[in-house]
């Protein structure tokens, strides 16, 4: 008899342990977007050109540097930012430069940003600058895109834009 009694409180614990449990998780309603809404996000991670050109090191010069510097050339490490701009069915949705990571801007320059907008049918033109020497936009993608609602639409860069 005493171990049924057991066995019946130790339930109705399990019982009270679980119910909040099974509450919280059926009961709190979460909508990551809002209804006839889409969420479309930009991921790039991309070194720019270097800026500048290798020079030659003077023969004087080259003979004075440390064993460990002799070197032919002196090259540049700094690379360009990123300027990159979304365009949204004619109005620019995001304009920002991005300069490069690292101690000596050395590194890749990485943009993340989301951007929630109606579902539906959109003209999308997403355009990149990675050479500040060349003028305009030399990576370019335009398209139409049909979005659904609640989809994700992430627009990424690798040798060229895309659309996942």
């Amino acid at each position: 008899m005493a171990s049924a009694r057991r066995y019946l409180a130790q339930a109705v614990l399990y019982a009270l342990f679980f119910l909040p449990i099974v509450y919280i998780t059926h009961q709190p309603l979460h909508r990551h977007l809002p209804e006839e809404m889409a969420e479309l996000k930009i991921a790039v991670r991309h070194a720019g050109k270097v800026i500048g050109e290798c020079t030659d090191v003077v023969a004087a010069d080259y003979r004075a540097l440390p064993g460990a510097a002799v070197r032919p050339q002196i090259c540049p490490r700094e690379r360009s930012p990123l300027q990159l701009e979304l365009v949204l069915d004619g109005d620019i949705l995001y304009r920002d430069t991005v300069p490069a990571s690292g101690l000596h801007d050395d590194g890749v320059s990485s943009i993340y940003r989301r951007f929630t907008i109606p579902a539906g049918t959109h003209r999308l033109l997403l355009r990149m600058n990675d050479d500040v020497a060349v003028a305009g936009y030399p990576w370019e993608l335009e398209a139409e895109v049909a979005l659904q609602p609640a989809q994700v639409l992430v627009a990424s860069f690798k040798d060229g834009f895309r659309l996942e």
